[in-house]
């Protein structure tokens, strides 16, 4: 693997991974508050994450348009920079990574403020669906256009990865850690944990919905599924989503209701998430090198 595909897949992974935390810990602040938390008990701390998740995105972000600009041009990464300022204002694809990066400046900036308001919540759902709409276009979904039913399936599976990955990856990591869970009330995460899982449903539902019209619409065959590169990846991605399912079942069926009766069975939910959180990691990474293949139908 050359330096260009070795950027253009650590940048995607690490800008979806900013997505990623910002919406899970967008989704977490409601499901704290709810189960009691006071802000001050997690918000600086959550903040301070967001605005490296943001920042993060930022500069990923610019990498990707880098290693764009690259294939493009057919060139290595030096050969690349002369070249940067005319893809970003000359292509569809640069105006589009240029959306997408003021799209999460704008998340750096509302976390830096600390807005907190209702109209700072709207601001920030804007923002991540903006920014989610815009990176769905900028892959093979945006070749059939803005009003494709592949690019709005595209748009959806983005925001419920988002949904699902960083209910998981806040939860496992932040929220339910134990310096912030009080060892001595049994249950009192069971507000949380419920309206997490209830998120976690929904975003795998549409994931599997719009998975499913996407792999088909890419893929074609079974045969293309079974003996090219793009089929190869993507089978890995599925396993690794079907693990993550697999034990977000567990948690949902098993380990709640152990929660709801016993410090012991409440971590063993964290530990369960935070097994579930390398899985879905590992499947956003496999997706971020899809990017860098041709599906099957396009060839």
């Amino acid at each position: 693997m050359d330096a260009v595909s070795l950027l253009q897949i650590a940048s995607a992974f690490l800008l979806n991974l900013g997505f990623i935390w910002l919406s899970g810990s967008w989704c977490a602040r409601f499901w704290m508050r709810a189960n009691g938390a006071k802000r001050n008990d997690f918000e600086p701390a959550l903040r301070r994450l967001d605005l490296m998740a943001a920042g993060l995105g930022v500069i990923s972000g610019t990498a990707s348009l880098l290693a764009a600009t690259a294939i493009m041009g057919d060139v290595g990464l030096r050969e690349a920079c002369p070249m940067f300022w005319v893809m970003l204002t000359g292509t569809d694809y640069g105006r589009a990574g240029c959306v997408a990066n003021a799209a999460m400046a704008a998340l750096f900036v509302l976390r830096w403020t600390g807005a907190s308001s209702r109209a700072g919540d709207l601001a920030l759902v804007l923002a991540l669906c903006v920014f989610a709409l815009t990176r769905a276009s900028m892959g093979h979904a945006g070749e059939d256009g803005y009003w494709s039913l592949a690019l709005a399936a595209e748009a959806i599976h983005f925001v419920a990865i988002g949904v699902w990955t960083g209910a998981v990856l806040v939860s496992a990591w932040f929220a339910l850690d134990a310096a912030r869970v009080d060892a001595r009330v049994i249950g009192a995460q069971d507000r949380y944990l419920n309206r997490m899982s209830q998120a976690a449903m929904a975003a795998v539902m549409a994931i599997l919905i719009t998975g499913v019209y996407s792999a088909w619409h890419r893929v074609g065959t079974p045969e293309h599924l079974l003996h090219t590169a793009y089929g190869a990846t993507l089978l890995a991605k599925v396993a690794l989503v079907l693990a993550a399912i697999a034990l977000g079942g567990y948690n949902k069926f098993i380990g709640l209701p152990a929660a709801s009766r016993s410090q012991r069975g409440l971590e063993q939910v964290r530990a369960a998430l935070r097994i579930e959180s390398v899985f879905l990691l590992a499947a956003v990474l496999a997706a971020s090198m899809l990017i860098s293949q041709q599906p099957p139908t396009a060839l």
